[in-house]
């Protein structure tokens, strides 16, 4: 019984101060390529990326933010002259590049279509 209350208390002892860590950076070339993660504050529960894409005539504008968010509503909603991409996550460094989801899940994928195109 003991050992029981022993192992509860540790594991909420070790979760209890878990904060959450995001990568933050602003680019206006629309790639952060010196994000840096940092932990959130607390009361900071997702981290967000917002992309904002603007058009004036012929030119094309983005620019990306990465940071921790007390809240967030991810979606996509136009502005007057372009448009603002939110993206949310809640877990360790999930607001890491975009390719970097594609390219694990192609890896993940790949020992698969060998052994179909092997057969």
């Amino acid at each position: 019984m003991y050992l029981q209350i022993s192992v509860f208390l540790l594991f909420s002892l070790f979760t209890a101060g878990h904060s959450l860590r995001c990568y933050e950076c602003t680019s206006l070339t629309g790639s952060c390529t010196n994000q840096n993660a940092t932990t959130c504050p607390s009361g900071s529960t997702k981290c967000m990326t917002m992309t904002t894409v603007a058009e004036v005539g012929p030119i094309k504008v983005t620019s990306t933010s990465k940071m921790c968010s007390p809240s967030c509503d991810p979606g996509t909603q136009q502005i007057a002259i372009g448009s603002v991409t939110t993206q949310c996550c809640d877990t360790d460094l999930c607001n890491a590049a975009d390719g970097m989801y594609k390219a694990s899940f192609l890896l993940l994928l790949s020992p698969l279509l060998f052994y179909f195109l092997v057969q």
